[in-house]
C-alpha cells in the first residue's frame, strides 16, 4: 500500500488546522459561499436592460442639389 509523502501530509494537516481551529469559521465560509451563489443567480435572472433610445435621425445634406456642375 502506498502512503503519501511527508510534505503533502503536512499541507493537508495545516489546512485542516486552519479550517477547524476557530469555531464558526466553516459556517462563515459557507454563508459567504451561499451569498455569492445567490448573487450570481440573481444576476443571471435579472431582466436585460432596455436598449438605449434610437439615435436621432440623420440630418439631410443641406447643400443645393440642383446647382450647375
Amino acid at each position: 500500500m502506498h502512503f503519501p509523502g511527508l510534505i503533502p501530509l503536512l499541507i493537508v494537516l495545516g489546512l485542516a488546522f486552519l479550517l477547524f481551529s476557530r469555531p464558526g469559521r466553516i459556517s462563515n465560509l459557507m454563508e459567504d459561499l451561499g451569498k455569492g451563489i445567490k448573487g450570481f443567480r440573481k444576476g443571471l435572472s435579472d431582466e436585460p436592460t432596455p436598449p438605449a433610445q434610437d439615435p436621432p435621425p440623420q440630418v439631410r445634406d443641406q447643400t443645393n442639389g440642383d446647382r450647375a456642375q
